[in-house]
């Protein structure tokens, strides 16, 4: 039986002027996508790392409106932080429109090395969006084709019941959708505990994720 496939697309900076998202690097020396958070809504939402030089960039008016719209900053250090974000532009909107596709890690956009789409998925799925691309980014793109996927992918950390159970509600609510949905007191309410053991959990399960993203990806790029 044929498994999941997936595939990546890699480009210069210089080859994909023409889009939009390649003004993030002007803010950004580069930005990492981590795991999606919310593929229900359109355009769907994604946690990304990004990397800067400077970390007043935030306090600026970041004018990526087309391209990369941040909700909201996670975490937040001198030089890099974890960043909840959309992605309204061709390529995620043609990844988020293609039925039977997703973005996988490793997924990334820097000033040294381009753009690097890993795109996952059934192999219908993959052909359409595959074809879908070559129309966005015409002439010759770098494409690599996987095998079926591993099953030592990065994974989710798996959480304390009752934490799992605050992000699961939060989520349902909408807490981490554009507008909001919901508050950390409607989570709260909704579950009968106090709004600062909400913030408690989620701001601890975000951490886990986070974490554990970094910790796979530095071992995978080790292995």
């Amino acid at each position: 039986m044929d498994g999941l496939k997936y595939f990546q697309v890699q480009m210069s900076l210089e080859k994909g002027s023409h889009l939009p998202g390649v003004n993030i690097t002007e803010y950004f020396t580069k930005v990492e996508f981590v795991s999606a958070v919310n593929t229900q809504i359109s355009p769907a939402s994604y946690v990304f790392l990004v990397e800067y030089e400077n970390p007043d960039v935030f306090d600026k008016r970041i004018d990526l409106d087309l391209s990369f719209q941040i909700e909201e900053v996670l975490l937040k250090t001198d030089h890099y932080a974890y960043v909840v974000a959309k992605l309204p532009g061709p390529l995620g909107a043609l990844v988020q429109s293609t039925e039977g596709c997703w973005f996988a890690s490793p997924s990334s956009l820097s000033r040294r090395n381009g753009l690097m789409w890993t795109i996952q998925g059934t192999a219908t799925g993959l052909k359409e969006a595959r074809d879908l691309i070559s129309k966005i980014i015409p002439g010759e793109l770098k494409m690599r084709i996987s095998k079926t996927v591993a099953s030592d992918w990065i994974s989710a950390p798996r959480l304390p019941s009752r934490r799992h159970e605050v992000m699961k509600k939060a989520v349902d609510l909408g807490y981490y959708s554009t507008p909001r949905g919901c508050t950390q007191r409607d989570i709260a309410d909704s579950l009968g505990i106090r709004q600062g053991t909400v913030a408690e959990h989620l701001q601890s399960a975000e951490g886990s994720i986070i974490n554990s993203w970094s910790k796979q990806t530095s071992d995978n790029s080790h292995s």
